[in-house]
């Protein structure tokens, strides 16, 4: 009874929720929109608590998706 009592004290302060709380999602545009406006991508880390991984993804162009057409002539 008393581990079941302990548990759920855990389980319910604050340092628990704190700790297992979803982290906010930055979008690719709101990093687009902060280095269009002179910030630097370590900048946008350090303000949006973002790693680079996530910056330089935003900010590097995919290749897929810029497919150049052929000519046909």
């Amino acid at each position: 009874m008393i581990s079941v009592m302990a548990t759920a004290v855990l389980l319910g302060s604050p340092a628990w929720a704190t700790k297992h709380a979803s982290k906010p999602t930055v979008s690719c545009k709101q990093i687009k929109d902060a280095m269009a406006s002179g910030k630097t991508a370590e900048e946008v880390e350090k303000d949006m608590n973002v790693s680079a991984s996530h910056v330089k993804n935003c900010t590097t162009p995919s290749k897929h998706h810029h497919k150049t057409a052929k000519k046909t002539s």
